[in-house]
């Protein structure tokens, strides 16, 4: 409950805004929390004025407001129901259970029938704290009785109108795809529009902005901006927009291998071994499924321990906004990547190409060396700036950095561990980025042949890195 002071005149439209969205961080934190949750009421109280909300994935939405001066009954009524709901009333969601061993899900009519229970880890290993949106939360998990954590857990509310990522898992597995993740199961849980059945949808509305309000001020001749007794609460400083409400679908999917993020290799030699598998799964991917990943990032390469000989040593995962090259681009146009590792092409929004995923490696390699075993570079580094401003400004500042002169003082930032390796990010770049007219280009070349060159000079290059390192180490 999110309670903001009053007198009797009333408040301001911005005490009033600003108490919503105090509400609303409360409500992100308990989704945060508690992220199979699949929706949660909350009250607003300012003096006497009650509104009641409820907060999902798609959005919020409310009653009208009510005094409880005057309609103290209608208090007592709210409060009664709510004692006599379920859990399912209340938002929970069933799918985790406990029991002496810990949390759990079931895994029904799962294909390995061994999978009756996985047991999650208390602690998710990724935790998206978004209140409006996918809310994506990744356990490990395991089976009762196992010591190794082989799996992960991962719940999400996805868009309705998205393909769903168990599609392509399915597909990359029906083409013996190697080096990417493994899908073992997955579920539908609900949607928002079950949960929301029977209410009137209409399209989004948006809180005024200062500026809206003291126009609507002035036009009116409002000086004071007070909200008098038997307002329509919240609405009356809110617009329409032309957003319809979007649908989602809470599902889950079970994968494995859950394995090391790409920042804990313990060696040099680990790391491009890592790196050139990943490549080769793109490669697999790309060509024996005809899926391009479209999200090549330092988040989206593991590594697999453990692993017999001729297995893959990195992966990659998450295949959410992967494009089946059989049917196309979900939306035309659409700019999808995590902004630090997209290709200048993407950037720019040309259409997404196998090219860019493999210029995303070469941002990989960089970003996981300068950033030496941290999440992030250091502050000072210029590839902080890959992640700042416009898609239009870092497509920029990308292009700028990958000039051969420029790029010298990318490779300063590698400290003395890893300048051994500082050839290699060269070749790479050279690969990438041939000059044509006295300037590095970003176009791709998607012949078959090309398609081949490209990819056996990248996984070439990777190669003898690794052929170098080996031998220090004999």
């Amino acid at each position: 409950m999110s309670r903001s002071s009053a007198n009797s005149v009333g408040m301001t439209p911005l005490a009033i805004k600003n108490g919503l969205l105090t509400l609303c961080g409360h409500a992100r934190k308990v989704f945060a929390g508690q992220p199979t949750r699949l929706f949660l009421h909350g009250f607003y109280l300012r003096g006497s004025l009650m509104e009641l909300w409820v907060f999902d994935r798609s959005g919020i939405y409310s009653c009208d407001i009510f005094d409880l001066q005057t309609e103290l009954a209608r208090l007592i009524s709210i409060l009664r129901s709510y004692r006599l709901m379920t859990d399912r009333d209340l938002g929970r969601s069933d799918i985790v259970d406990n029991d002496e061993a810990g949390s759990y899900i079931t895994l029904e009519d799962a294909a390995q029938t061994s999978l009756g229970k996985l047991y999650l880890e208390d602690q998710p290993i990724a935790l998206s704290e978004e209140l409006v949106g996918e809310g994506t939360t990744c356990y490990r998990a395991k089976m009762l009785g196992s010591n190794r954590w082989d799996y992960v857990v991962k719940f999400k509310w996805r868009l309705a109108r998205d393909r769903p990522e168990e599609e392509l898992l399915k597909l990359a597995k029906e083409k013996n795809v190697w080096g990417v993740v493994s899908l073992d199961y997955h579920k539908d849980v609900d949607s928002i529009a079950n949960l929301r059945q029977g209410l009137r949808w209409g399209p989004y509305r948006k809180l005024l902005t200062s500026k809206h309000q003291t126009e609507e001020s002035e036009a009116v001749g409002v000086q004071e901006q007070r909200l008098p007794r038997g307002t329509k609460g919240i609405v009356e400083h809110t617009e329409d927009t032309n957003r319809c409400l979007q649908n989602r679908i809470f599902t889950y999917v079970v994968v494995s291998p859950a394995e090391r993020p790409l920042r804990t290799f313990k060696t040099m030699l680990e790391l491009l071994q890592v790196l050139r598998d990943a490549v080769k799964g793109h490669r697999s991917l790309f060509q024996d499924a005809k899926i391009l990943h479209q999200d090549v990032s330092a988040e989206n390469i593991i590594i697999t321990d453990g692993q017999g000989e001729g297995d893959p040593k990195g992966i990659l995962i998450d295949l959410d906004v992967a494009m089946n090259l059989a049917v196309g681009p979900r939306t035309p146009g659409e700019v999808i990547g995590t902004r630090a590792f997209m290709a200048i092409g993407v950037l720019r929004s040309r259409p997404h190409r196998y090219r860019h995923d493999l210029e995303s490696f070469l941002y990989v390699f960089l970003w996981t060396i300068i950033s030496n075993r941290s999440e992030n570079p250091p502050r000072t580094s210029k590839l902080r700036q890959w992640s700042r401003g416009s898609f239009y400004e870092i497509a920029t500042r990308k292009t700028i950095d990958m000039d051969k002169e420029n790029f010298r003082s990318i490779l300063e930032e590698f400290t003395p561990e890893f300048h051994s390796l500082k050839p290699l990010a060269e070749t790479l770049r050279q690969i990438l980025f041939p000059l044509e007219d006295g300037a590095i280009w970003t176009g791709t070349d998607s012949s078959p042949e090309a398609v081949n060159v490209l990819y056996d000079g990248i996984i070439g290059a990777f190669d003898e890195a690794i052929t170098f390192e080996s031998r220090k180490l004999s």
